[in-house]
């Protein structure tokens, strides 16, 4: 009856190690499974902070060029306004006005004209393609209803 026992212990002993050998294997599996899930989101935050640094990197570049031009294009505006105020200062436009008023009014007007035209221009906003997708015209038929 020992004998019976001790190969019944023996059984359940060999049984639990083998249990046991098979839980630590799973949960080594599952482990695995996770951490190489995590690996993946890791790479793929990399890829994509990597990604944005790119391009952060470019409009920095981008944004240096475009600060660039506009400092020579200020630079060169200071240097067009100084050359103006060097002119009026030469100029005594009040005596000038007084002595011959048609020929002064005459260029002023024309002056004006011609930096409001530029003013016009410069502002202008272009108009740019529809993105609805919709097909727009000048001539659609509600507009011609409503002017009959």
């Amino acid at each position: 009856m020992i004998q019976v026992y001790a190969g019944l212990a023996v059984v359940t002993l060999v049984g639990g190690l083998g249990y046991g050998g098979y839980q630590y294997y799973v949960h080594t599996q599952n482990k695995i499974a996770t951490l190489s899930e995590n690996i993946i989101k890791v790479e793929m935050a990399k890829l994509q902070q990597d990604n944005t640094i790119k391009a952060l990197q470019e409009d920095r570049e981008k944004f240096s060029k475009l600060n660039k031009e506009l400092s020579e294009k200020l630079i060169k505006a200071n240097s067009y306004k100084d050359k103006l105020i060097d002119k009026l200062r030469k100029h005594d436009l009040t005596a000038l006005s007084m002595k011959k008023p048609v020929l002064i009014e005459k260029r002023i007007n024309n002056a004006t004209k011609k930096l409001f035209k530029h003013f016009e221009d410069f502002s202008r906003i272009k108009p740019s393609k529809p993105t609805d997708g919709v097909q727009h015209s000048e001539g659609s038929s509600a507009s011609k209803s409503t002017n009959r």
